[in-house]
């Protein structure tokens, strides 16, 4: 005897198009990892310059902050081009994609009021940013001509 089968039910897909899936998880791990980036160079570019292994590399990443920072804005024509941050400009598109959060200020701002609670006078915390990378940079550069550096691998 033969019996007719229902038909399987099959679970309904979710509306959302994998490719759409893989783009949101590949820009939440790019914003993950810009975080990272960020939090990273803020810690090296504070205390690089007393380990000797890693002198040269402070006082370069602190250069190349400072041109940034002062030159790299205006040669790009942007709107706000000084103290423009070409990791905080690719975060915020990146944000923005994401629909997380639209705001066009710098990222000490955002960590300040992310990590401490509140919204924070972006004025006084660019300048509170500029005299400590200025005084990193003094930092770096004094001790680099005062003790030199060492090998970054030494093998003795």
């Amino acid at each position: 005897m033969i019996v007719a089968c229902k038909p399987a039910r099959v679970p309904r897909l979710p509306d959302i198009c994998l490719v759409t899936a893989v783009r949101q998880y590949l820009l939440k791990t790019l914003d993950f990892a810009l975080h990272g980036v960020h939090q990273g160079l803020i810690v090296f570019s504070l205390l690089g310059w007393m380990f000797c292994q890693t002198r040269l590399l402070n006082l370069i990443a602190l250069t190349l902050i400072l041109f940034s920072w002062y030159g790299l804005g205006p040669l790009l024509g942007k709107a706000h081009a000084w103290g423009y941050c070409l990791i905080t400009d690719i975060q915020w598109t990146i944000r923005k994609e994401l629909g997380l959060d639209s705001r066009r200020g710098g990222y000490m701002k955002y960590l300040a009021d992310n990590l401490l609670g509140g919204d924070f006078d972006e004025s006084r915390i660019d300048k509170w940013s500029v005299g400590v990378i200025l005084a990193c940079f003094l930092g770096s550069v004094t001790s680099y001509l005062w003790f030199g550096s060492c090998p970054l691998l030494s093998f003795e």
